[in-house]
């Protein structure tokens, strides 16, 4: 047994010095397969652009009627603003965000632009708004807003304290 370790440890050691004594390297310099050279980096992605959306980007749907308990909670997004601030509503200003939100159309592509506000109703959470983009997102897609749906978000939320 000591003698097959023994035996080993001087092939392995032949091995290694035998030809660097012949002239030869038991460790080439350059790799058997040749290293693609570095590419330049992929161009980043051209940024999001959003415009108002023009036409109705609302779904068909039957009018719902709601009472004016219906509660709505808005929060700034963490990662967008730097102090927190959120409000919890009801009424006039929690019936017509929740309809907004409810029946927009949500097919298109999610962007990589962060949604500035979460809205949670009674009927959906996870409402992702963004104003400045004029956008709204749920469930895995997006909507566009018109011009008049971002200026009634706005004012809904100015009348709760916030200054978007």
């Amino acid at each position: 047994m000591k003698w097959q370790k023994s035996g080993r440890l001087i092939l392995t050691l032949l091995l290694l010095v035998l030809p660097a004594a012949c002239g030869g390297n038991p460790m080439p310099a350059e790799p058997a397969v040749p290293v693609p050279e570095e590419t330049a980096a992929a161009p980043e992605e051209a940024p999001c652009v959003h415009r108002p959306f023009q036409g109705d980007n609302v779904t068909e749907h039957e009018a719902a009627g709601y009472c004016g308990n219906t509660v709505t909670t808005v929060s700034r997004e963490e990662r967008v603003w730097d102090a927190p601030w959120e409000a919890s509503f009801w009424g006039e200003d929690s019936v017509a965000l929740t309809d907004l939100l409810l029946y927009l159309d949500y097919s298109g592509n999610v962007c990589r632009c962060l949604p500035e506000y979460s809205v949670d109703t009674e009927f959906g959470t996870g409402y992702g708004v963004n104003l400045t983009e004029g956008y709204a997102r749920f469930g895995g897609g997006q909507a566009d807003l018109t011009e008049e749906q971002v200026e009634q978000i706005r004012e809904i939320l100015e009348r709760q304290g916030e200054t978007p």
